[in-house]
């Protein structure tokens, strides 16, 4: 039924810390609120992500573009609690300012939250994430995405399916 939803936007969401970064890869993550700004993570009970971000209150969302696909898939298919991630992915994680989960150098945005509430919604905890801080490249001057010249990710659909946006923007 959740296919229906898709293609999705692609998002990386690291927890941990700059010595033992734990980034996982993400498509449930959700805009909530303008004022405070919120944005929400939707993360499997199981997954060892969601423990750290429980246990730490506070986790980056980070903006990869189609350069990342393979650090993307490693983080959404290699489990933090048997291996070091950091390890076999080409990224560079940097200290945040604001929280102590690492930001991303190669990606797009790095948005830093700290979790103000967690809800259980089925096989998954919902964190919503008040965002405390934002970095961010030229794929965002001004604060809004360049989609002319940049590949923001998108799940195309369940498994190893993934695209980009086209650089036609439709208006009504």
């Amino acid at each position: 039924m959740l296919s229906f939803l898709y293609p999705m936007r692609t998002f990386i969401i690291v927890a941990g810390t700059i010595e033992r970064p734990n980034p996982m890869t993400a498509d449930w993550v959700t805009p909530l609120s303008f004022s405070p700004p919120l944005a929400g993570v939707a993360i499997g009970k199981t997954r060892y992500t969601r423990k750290l971000v429980e246990e730490q209150k506070e986790f980056v969302i980070a903006v990869p573009t189609v350069e990342l696909l393979k650090d993307v898939w490693i983080a959404g298919t290699t489990s933090g609690a048997r291996e070091n991630k950091a390890e076999k992915m080409s990224v560079t994680f940097i200290p945040s300012q604001k929280v102590s989960a690492p930001s991303i150098k190669e990606c797009a945005a790095n948005i830093e939250c700290k979790v103000v509430k967690e809800v259980e919604t089925g096989d998954h905890i919902f964190f919503v994430g008040e965002i405390v801080n934002v970095t961010y490249g030229d794929a965002f001057k001004n604060r809004e995405p360049d989609v002319k010249n940049f590949k923001f990710l998108m799940h195309a659909k369940s498994g190893a399916y993934f695209t980009y946006q086209s650089d036609e923007i439709i208006k009504p």
